[in-house]
């Protein structure tokens, strides 16, 4: 989660710093941020009905494969094209948070039943407390490197891919 909470505080600031509102000719800050955060409803219904094939391994990690690459391309793509830019903010916004509902999927089945409460709830408080983190440093700098602040977010995914591995290769 360390990337989740703290893209969801950044989309305004991030819409803000593009000027995609007045680039793209409408909208408010409020409206784009709104249908960035919200289109992920669309990602975890995606994800969910994939995982039905190929497993919640597997869509949790192509989810933070995506967003990883989303993280990765949004500063340079900011600047260029305002349809290219919020294109890539929607598709940031459907792949963030569709590995979320995988991870407790996966941590579901792998708990004895009288135990899964308790298993989401520590999971969840964990990831919380990250998000702590991960939301005070980047608001704290997005002020000073702009739209670059994306990379902040970076190692959220690409950690989680890499601690997933085991899991999504065996096609849990």
């Amino acid at each position: 989660m360390w990337e989740l909470y703290a893209f969801w505080t950044l989309v305004p600031l991030l819409v803000r710093l593009t000027d995609l509102p007045g680039r793209l000719g409408f909208g408010s800050i409020a409206g784009v941020s709104f249908c960035v955060i919200g289109i992920g409803a669309l990602g975890c219904i995606a994800g969910g009905r994939l995982s039905r094939s190929i497993g919640s391994a597997r869509v949790a990690a192509a989810a933070l494969a995506l967003s990883a690459c989303c993280c990765l391309a949004f500063p340079w793509v900011a600047a260029g094209s305002a349809w290219t830019a919020a294109a890539l903010l929607l598709l940031w916004g459907m792949a963030v948070i569709a590995d979320s509902p995988q991870f407790s999927a996966l941590s579901a089945k792998a708990c004895p039943p009288a135990l899964i409460g308790s298993a989401l709830s520590m999971q969840n408080g964990i990831g919380f407390a990250i998000t702590l983190g991960s939301i005070a440093l980047t608001t704290h700098v997005v002020g000073h490197i702009g739209v670059r602040v994306a990379w902040w977010l970076l190692p959220g995914p690409v950690i989680g891919f890499v601690a997933l591995s085991p899991a999504w290769r065996r096609g849990d």
